[in-house]
């Protein structure tokens, strides 16, 4: 049986119309690099003309390992203007972790949809085909029992043993919609987020699943984690290797980032690690950047990484069991 997919410009017009919810007069910035899926930016910027709104496409240099989040200074200032912003490069994560762009959501003079790092099959199968309403009433009922909890713990089949205090770091939902300033979520989507508290993981994790950037390693990867940063990267093969030179060489890389369990169950399990990492009872955590989540630490890169039939438990409840969601 052929896998379902939809068109272009069907996803162009739920990621407008309902998701960010365009309205007349406003400034719609798609910001792209040169391995954008252009037909995708054309396709936005069509049903952003046709809602009455106005669309700037703005087009920067693909970024190499060390330059990922930085947009160009002429796109900061251009998103001064902007009411939406969708951010559709392909080589890094710049319109969504961004420091100008962050600045801008908190003071809710923007909203925003992610859709950095993604393929045209992301966009129009898969994830993108879930029921973006009910995933983000699930969404909410997760963020309400993880805002209330003190620690979280991480284990998996594969051997990961992660814990770290959580109290009042800020819980993220991103299940599709971004419809009113200071918001933001993502296409495809279907996650809730949180930073673990800064300089506090402890444990290690094993990474069964695909890596940002690097793709789906031979063999797990075992990272040995203290006080919130990579101590050591365990594995030999070209995945391991390369994630072992990242986080020892571009500054602020071991930084333990983000936690993020994925609720959308029409996620396939494909090898792409923005497709996995929201798949339904799948676990990533990211390291890099966290200006995002509310830290302080400003990095090259944020890098997510999937792990595989994860138990997570918050205060003792588990909301994750072996993969399975158990809210």
């Amino acid at each position: 049986m052929s896998e379902k997919v939809v068109s272009v410009r069907h996803s162009a017009q739920l990621i407008v119309r309902r998701l960010l919810a365009v309205r007349p007069g406003e400034q719609v910035a798609l910001v792209c690099d040169d391995e954008s899926e252009m037909e995708m930016v054309h396709a936005l910027a069509a049903v952003v003309d046709a809602t009455g709104a106005e669309f700037t496409i703005l087009h920067q240099p693909s970024r190499a390992t060390a330059r990922k989040n930085e947009l160009t200074p002429i796109i900061e200032h251009g998103l001064e203007a902007a009411d939406c912003l969708i951010g559709l490069t392909r080589s890094g994560g710049a319109p969504t972790y961004a420091r100008a762009v962050k600045r801008l959501l908190d003071a809710k003079r923007l909203r925003s949809i992610s859709m950095v790092m993604r393929s045209l099959a992301n966009f129009t199968s898969g994830g993108a085909l879930a029921d973006y309403d009910a995933l983000a009433t699930e969404g909410a009922t997760l963020a309400k029992i993880w805002r209330q909890a003190g620690h979280i713990h991480l284990t998996s089949l594969a051997g990961t043993d992660l814990s770290s205090p959580i109290a009042g770091e800020a819980v993220i939902i991103e299940c599709g919609f971004a419809t009113q300033p200071g918001q933001e979520a993502a296409f495809s989507d279907g996650e809730v987020s949180q930073m673990p508290r800064q300089e506090a993981a402890q444990g290690l994790l094993v990474i069964d699943g695909p890596i940002a950037h690097l793709g789906l390693p031979g063999a797990p990867i075992t990272l040995r984690i203290e006080d919130g940063r990579v101590k050591t990267v365990d594995g030999t093969d070209d995945v391991a290797q390369e994630l072992r030179r990242i986080v020892s060489t571009i500054e602020q890389a071991n930084n333990i980032a983000e936690i993020g369990i994925g609720l959308n169950p029409a996620c396939r399990r494909n090898g792409d690690f923005e497709e996995e990492k929201k798949a339904r009872g799948n676990l990533h955590v990211a390291i890099g950047d966290n200006l995002f989540y509310g830290g302080t630490v400003e990095c090259a890169v944020h890098m997510d990484m999937v792990v595989y039939r994860p138990t997570v438990t918050l205060d003792g409840h588990k909301v994750v069991t072996q993969g399975e969601i158990t809210l």
